[in-house]
């Protein structure tokens, strides 16, 4: 089966649970999707970044990073809960290697790494605070559609015009990725807003004008598009191809969502602060 083939039959399959799941008013199916994707993505980034740490070290950072994603998720309108919990998981992984360091010189990139997977991976949780607000099945189908709607134009724009345009996009870091892909992506990813405005405002109250596409979609594009190049950029440091092999076509769960993580936190800022949240 060719990746394409393999893309799409993994996308019918995903791509009806995630859509009644967000439909649903009830927030939990949501929150659970998201922290299920916390937990796989978590799982890959301390597979991928501490390969010569323990078992017990990995489950740590594991564990503690989807206590801390349960937290934030449950708790995240109760003021000063979730900085309090990054607070409490930051001291809890110091004093952790502090009393198990195992081999010393390497207890500085291993914090290191637990915590900044912890920054990166639990990005994803703003989709689950997006669900939150009234309209919030809305503007998650939003974050969703640019950022794998920019993703799509990307591959497409990549695979058929790419061979008349190889002008490479950052070949250091994503050696297939060209410019007339990133392109493809921006143009996409303004249609898929476009469209959403006019599909979303209709059937699921979403009120947006012309200039809030634009606002949305451009820097939706530009942040999901380094958001696949910082993930690339990980990858190629450790050695490894994919994050993982979760998704047929996709790879890893992290392979799947890396645009996603730098799309979400700028709907949600969006939402909130400029056309007002709860």
């Amino acid at each position: 089966m060719s990746n394409l083939a393999q893309r799409l039959l993994t996308a019918a399959i995903a791509a009806p649970i995630l859509i009644a799941a967000i439909a649903w008013s009830n927030p939990i199916a949501v929150q659970l999707i998201v922290l299920g994707a916390a937990a796989l993505g978590l799982g890959e980034w301390m597979r991928m970044t501490l390969p010569d740490a323990s078992g017990a070290d990995r489950a740590f950072a594991i564990g503690t990073g989807v206590a801390l994603s349960v937290v934030q998720v449950g708790l995240w309108t109760t003021p000063m809960v979730a900085p309090m919990a990054e607070a409490a998981a930051v001291i809890a992984c110091f004093l952790w290697f502090l009393f198990r360091y195992g081999t010393i010189e390497a207890v500085a990139r291993h914090i290191a790494f637990v915590v900044v997977g912890w920054c990166y991976v639990l990005l994803v949780l703003y989709l689950a605070h997006l669900k939150l607000r009234p309209d919030g099945g809305a503007w998650i189908l939003l974050a969703l559609t640019m950022a794998w709607g920019s993703d799509t134009g990307a591959y497409f724009a990549g695979r058929f015009l790419g061979p008349r345009f190889p002008r490479q996009l950052y070949p250091a870091v994503s050696p297939k990725k060209t410019v007339v892909g990133a392109i493809g992506g921006l143009v996409a990813g303004w249609i898929f807003a476009a469209v959403a405005k006019l599909w979303y405002g209709r059937y699921f109250g979403l009120e947006l004008s012309w200039i809030d596409t634009f606002a949305l979609a451009i820097p939706a594009n530009i942040l999901g598009q380094t958001g696949d190049l910082a993930e690339s950029l990980i990858k190629r440091s450790v050695g490894v191809k994919d994050s993982g092999a979760l998704l047929p076509g996709h790879g890893g769960m992290l392979d799947r969502i890396d645009a996603l993580l730098f799309v979400a936190p700028w709907v949600y800022a969006y939402a909130r602060w400029i056309l007002g949240s709860l």
